[in-house]
């Protein structure tokens, strides 16, 4: 499992620059490689292969210039021996084609990762069946090695060194590895030396098990990380292949076969990874990781794709696929607006006049850009064009080519949801899943945004500091979002069902709600269901204790709606602890793509209500989850919420949130005010917890602990099954959560 994190810019160029140098201090020999055919040198290294994208050249040439000064045995350039490998693109894998593909198992298991990597403390309650599915990427990277294997297996030399393509060498790689051949040809008596030699690889945290055979070797039987460089014997690949299916990520499956074949490391891992390269892996244990709570890292992760190619534009008359373009643009990195028949005026002048103060870097179904096309070829020589070739006669399309030449791609609905066509036009790669696949919403009209709620509440608030990314617009002046009138009111209206129950809390309602038992980054307790107990006729509460939970220094209590919802009124009637350096959450949260909205009450400001509001694009199953700060705002309430009940409330729906305080209306957001309105299904949420950062929270005061959050009733109205498929195309069963008292 490879977390490598890249440099920003400034050091990546003196990185980039060093390693420059070091290629120019001269040329090294190393005798472990040679292109002879004497038979004295059949055991040497004769080959190095190495994995490579089609769409990422770059690389490739970066692994021959870091051979090119390196010599074997024969004073002849080791670059001589690079065979490049395709590598498997995850992009371009379907649900279709991973079924088809017998040498991988998609699951594994978490007790799988924790034989490789057994970690120092693990929570009370552990499920080590849990099953875990692979991504598409992890797929990807275990088919490459494997196809490199058979390449091994299949070929003459008796030993070759495999490569990804995201490396570079360590300043004394040749006489180390030279060195390494030595002291294996001195202990070694049989034939091969070793069935796998690791020559990069990152120990775990506990370190690798493993047994000095000489100076700088050691026999491994578990704990290393990486597939990045490793000598494969002849022998070795042809057993690796014998063992088949690989069953997860490829470099923990092959941990599992230590016991059966000769894997030996060295001292120290020579085949860094470049740090000036993004890695493409998504992980598919780091959630479970983070649940259990052995991963506790909060820092952000970072949107890579950097479009260049920009503004985009895309029309089309007979609908269909517009709005799905306009979601797909999002999930490339583009800032985009879509459906509406105007633009606010300053967003309008920007755009007309390209003045640089525009907003958005992509405007898909905008009724403004219908009516200027051809003045936009002319402003923006450097824009694109993305046209539905539907409902255009072929003169009007030979006109739009004319003004556009080759800035223009013509789709259809025949050939949409290809990422292919998209990405090569724009040059940018292609996210890992799948293209989305909308409800056509049509152009909508702007509408007037109520900007004076806080003042009319005589309520004060901040705006805090907030994530970077394209899907956050930071604080323009006169900028109020894109406000539209919600298509979906009446169905909204006529689908929101409140079913009251005369509940004491004398039990659980297990078929609305369920108690966790995890944790998250960032948290520094573990959820426990003792945690959570109903006071008869007095509702419930949530404790956080001082209590060693293995992975957390404390316990506390969650409680999530056994359903998702999508839109509608979320309440609950609560009295959090006044304890600094704990939060008190009542929000709606999902994954792939993370999209979150907020209300929280920490300890150390209790007369203040902080909301957030988390969106990243996609449609379900996205992995997007960038960002750890969403885009905060903390509002004055005039009270302290720790002193009595207060009922506390997010009404969300298509274009709009909405946040009470008591029945008040205390805030609201439209889309891209500042990010667009999350559109996934969600569940609903209520949390205590302690925060790792004080700086959210305060410095927790223990001599408080334990403390209680004590709720009194919690309330869901939301969509039902029937208008939930007809809003999102989705198939899953949304049902309303009872209120309970």
């Amino acid at each position: 499992m490879n977390r490598n994190r890249t440099l920003g810019p400034i050091l990546g160029r003196f990185y980039k620059t060093a390693l420059k140098i070091r290629r120019l201090v001269g040329r090294k020999k190393c005798s472990a490689f040679s292109t002879s055919k004497k038979r004295s040198s059949s055991q040497k290294i004769k080959r190095i292969f190495v994995i490579n994208l089609d769409r990422q050249p770059h690389r490739l040439d970066n692994v021959f210039k870091e051979f090119s000064p390196l010599l074997d045995e024969n004073s002849l350039s080791l670059k001589n021996m690079i065979v490049r490998v395709p590598a498997v693109d995850a992009s371009k894998l379907d649900s279709d084609s991973l079924n088809q593909f017998e040498t991988v198992k998609r699951t594994y298991t978490l007790a799988g990762q924790l034989y490789v990597d057994p970690c120092k403390a693990l929570p009370q309650n552990l499920d080590l069946d849990m099953n875990i599915e692979m991504s598409q990427q992890e797929i990807a990277v275990a088919l490459s090695h494997i196809e490199t294997w058979k390449r091994v297996a299949h070929g003459e030399e008796q030993y070759a060194l495999v490569l990804e393509d995201d490396i570079c060498l360590h300043y004394k790689f040749p006489e180390y590895v030279e060195n390494i051949w030595k002291e294996l040809e001195e202990v070694k008596n049989s034939s091969p030396l070793f069935d796998i030699l690791f020559l990069s690889f990152k120990e775990v945290d506990q370190g690798a098990e493993k047994v000095r055979i000489s100076k700088n070797t050691f026999k491994l039987f578990r704990g290393i990380w990486y597939m990045s460089g490793y000598v494969l014997s002849k022998e070795g690949a042809k057993r690796l292949l014998s063992m088949l299916p690989v069953q997860g990520p490829v470099d923990l499956w092959v941990n599992h076969k230590f016991s059966e074949i000769e894997a030996l490391m060295t001292s120290k891992s020579v085949i860094p990874q470049r740090s000036d390269e993004t890695s493409g892996n998504f992980y598919s244990v780091l959630p479970i990781l983070s649940q259990i709570g052995v991963l506790n890292d909060g820092a952000p992760s970072v949107f890579t794709n950097t479009p260049t190619a920009k503004p985009i534009f895309a029309i089309g008359r007979l609908g269909g696929g517009l709005t799905s373009l306009g979601m797909a643009l999002s999930m490339l990195g583009y800032r985009c607006c879509s459906d509406l028949y105007n633009l606010p005026d300053s967003e309008k002048n920007s755009l007309l006049e390209n003045d640089g103060n525009r907003t958005f870097d992509a405007y898909v179904n905008v009724g403004i850009i219908d009516n200027n096309i051809n003045e936009l070829a002319k402003i923006y020589p450097n824009g694109r064009l993305i046209l539905f070739i539907e409902g255009y006669a072929k003169k009007e399309q030979e006109d739009i080519r004319k003004r556009w030449s080759n800035r223009v791609l013509f789709l259809s609905l025949n050939n949409i949801g290809d990422w292919k066509l998209i990405c090569e036009f724009l040059g940018i790669v292609p996210p890992v899943c799948a293209y989305p696949s909308l409800v056509e919403l049509g152009k909508r009209q702007l509408s007037k945004f109520n900007k004076d709620v806080l003042e009319y509440r005589n309520l004060s608030y901040t705006v805090l500091k907030h994530d970077e990314s394209p899907w956050v617009i930071s604080e323009k002046k006169e900028w109020f979002g894109l406000p539209t009138g919600d298509p979906y009111l009446e169905t909204t209206r006529q689908n929101l069902t409140t079913v009251y129950l005369t509940d004491d809390f004398s039990k659980l309602d297990t078929s609305n709600w369920f108690l966790r038992n995890d944790t998250f980054p960032g948290n520094q307790a573990m959820f426990n269901s003792e945690n959570f107990s109903v006071n008869t006729g007095n509702g419930a509460s949530i404790i956080l204790k001082n209590q060693d939970m293995k992975v957390r220094e404390y316990s506390s209590g969650a409680i999530t709606s056994s359903s998702l919802f999508l839109y509608g009124r979320f309440e609950a009637v609560i009295k959090p602890p006044k304890v600094s350096g704990l939060v008190t959450g009542i929000f709606l949260h999902r994954d792939s793509p993370r999209q979150e909205i907020d209300i929280e009450i920490v300890g150390k400001s209790p007369n203040k209500m902080l909301i957030n509001v988390y969106y990243n694009p996609g449609v379900d199953g996205a992995r997007f989850d960038f960002g750890y700060r969403g885009t905060p705002v903390e509002i004055d309430l005039g009270f302290d919420a720790t002193e009595d009940y207060h009922s506390y409330a997010i009404e969300w729906d298509s274009t709009e949130i909405r946040w009470f305080v008591d029945g008040n209306l205390i805030y609201n957001r439209v889309n891209w005010a500042p990010t667009p309105i999350p559109h996934l299904p969600m569940k609903f949420h209520i949390n205590l917890w302690p925060s790792i950062s004080s700086e959210l929270a305060g410095r927790i005061d223990k001599k408080k602990l334990p403390a209680s959050l004590h709720i009194q009733s919690a309330r869901v109205a939301a969509l039902n099954q029937n208008a939930v498929m007809n809003l999102t195309g989705e198939t899953e069963t949304m049902v309303c959560a009872e209120e309970i008292n």
